[in-house]
């Protein structure tokens, strides 16, 4: 019985640490290479945010408001998960946070993502926003006001809302 306890919890082990490992670590994206279609590319392809874990304390599908849709849910890639709680003002750069936009009969309606790019827009710490339909098409990128108009008011937290990132 004890042989069989054993194994399990080693299997356990084995299970989350590799669970763990899904999203490979991805040198950032730079300011040259930066668009809408290449950050598709990277939350897609070079490591699916699927496999990014979901924004601490705010797991699961969640209610949320214009223009993230009726729920959401939020996916936070390595970059900025492992960095958490930060303490200087700004998380680092090739940080990547994706919502999931869904309506009110939680079907999946949109997606919008800021990515923290070296260089990219100094006047907003660097951040690059995107909003793709479910298909991957760029419906917007860049600086656009919408997301500015929103996430400006928090300057003093790396314009993020959903989380203080002085919190673990």
């Amino acid at each position: 019985m004890m042989n069989k306890v054993i194994i399990l919890l080693m299997l356990s082990v084995l299970f989350f640490s590799c669970a763990a490992e899904d999203e490979p670590k991805l040198t950032p994206l730079s300011a040259d290479e930066i668009s809408g279609d290449r950050l598709w590319q990277r939350i897609t392809e070079d490591s699916d945010f699927n496999n990014y874990r979901q924004w601490s304390g705010h797991e699961g599908l969640r209610p949320g408001q214009s223009p993230h849709g009726v729920l959401h849910k939020v996916f936070a890639n390595r970059d900025i998960y492992d960095a958490l709680p930060v303490t200087t003002g700004e998380v680092p750069y090739g940080s990547i946070i994706v919502k999931e936009n869904y309506t009110s009969t939680k079907k999946i309606d949109k997606l919008t993502v800021m990515a923290k790019v070296k260089g990219y827009s100094p006047e907003t710490n660097d951040w690059f926003w995107a909003m793709y339909s479910p298909e991957g098409e760029v419906m917007a990128e860049g600086s656009p006001s919408g997301c500015l108009s929103c996430h400006g008011g928090l300057v003093s937290n790396d314009y993020i809302i959903i989380k203080n990132i002085d919190e673990p």
